[in-house]
């Protein structure tokens, strides 16, 4: 991360960044786990960074929190019970709720995230106080470990293969999601850009590869992640099939997108190789 007068910029590398032109810098702390930054910019509303990554604007929220729930939502069976691994925004929750599903479990490591976003993106947020959602500060790796739950969909929605995160790309945690999905349950896991982070992507595919038996990629347009292409990856200990039914719309996500977001580019497609 770069803050120099009035931008904030997110490094890629060395040669090339993505800039904000902020009003003004509303937040910055050092928690036990990470640092946590919020910026009020012109084109994005209020945004979210993380150890110098954007994490989520108001502008295009939308557009992640979607694509990591409303796609493995129609796939195999009706899901009723969901884990969220991550997701202290709230974002993710939200939407799970909106397509009315009622026991949800969001485990967040560090509750200055959710503290956070509480105050400054209340209404992503506002899933907390609904009462399908039960919010657990924790370690989402030690959960899983300690839990004997079974559930539908267990969605990561974390930052980066880095830091506290790191552990949740192994094929050791996935060996453990394994045993608390259901029988055609799914999990799914931002897997990063195939662009600036092939090898993010690669990690995710290869783990659940050696431990589920079947596993598909998809990607999303997201303006304010690197290049703009996000991908998404997810698993099932049964084939996973596309449910014979009508598709909620949201913001950015319609049936449409459901199928065409399979469509993967040939380099994207080699990286999975």
């Amino acid at each position: 991360m770069r803050l120099i007068e009035n931008w904030f910029s997110e490094r890629y590398s060395d040669n090339l960044q993505l800039s904000f032109r902020i009003k003004d810098q509303l937040l910055s702390i050092k928690t036990d786990y990470q640092r946590i930054d919020l910026f009020d910019t012109y084109d994005f509303g209020k945004l979210l960074s993380i150890d110098g990554t954007v994490q989520l604007t108001e502008k295009d929220e939308y557009i992640y929190h979607e694509m990591i729930t409303m796609v493995p939502y129609y796939f195999n069976s009706k899901p009723s019970r969901v884990l969220i691994i991550g997701g202290g925004d709230g974002g993710a929750a939200r939407r799970l709720v909106d397509l009315g599903i009622k026991n949800i479990i969001n485990v967040e490591i560090d509750g200055n995230v959710v503290e956070v976003a509480k105050k400054y993106f209340p209404a992503i947020s506002s899933s907390f106080k609904e009462s399908a959602v039960k919010l657990i500060i924790g370690d989402g790796i030690k959960y899983i470990k300690e839990s004997s739950d079974k559930f539908d969909r267990i969605i990561i929605d974390s930052t980066d293969p880095v830091g506290p995160a790191e552990g949740l790309f192994s094929q050791e945690f996935y060996n453990d999601i394994k045993s608390h999905l259901t029988t055609d349950g799914i999990v799914v896991t931002q897997s990063g850009s195939p662009y600036y982070q092939p090898t993010a992507l690669a990690m995710a595919h290869k783990g659940m590869t050696e431990v589920f038996r079947d596993v598909k990629t998809y990607c999303a347009f997201i303006p304010t992640y690197p290049s703009g292409l996000w991908s998404f990856t997810m698993a099932s200990p049964d084939r996973i099939v596309g449910r014979d039914e009508s598709t909620v719309t949201g913001k950015y996500f319609n049936s449409d997108v459901l199928t065409g977001s399979f469509y993967l580019p040939e380099f994207v497609k080699n990286i999975l190789k």
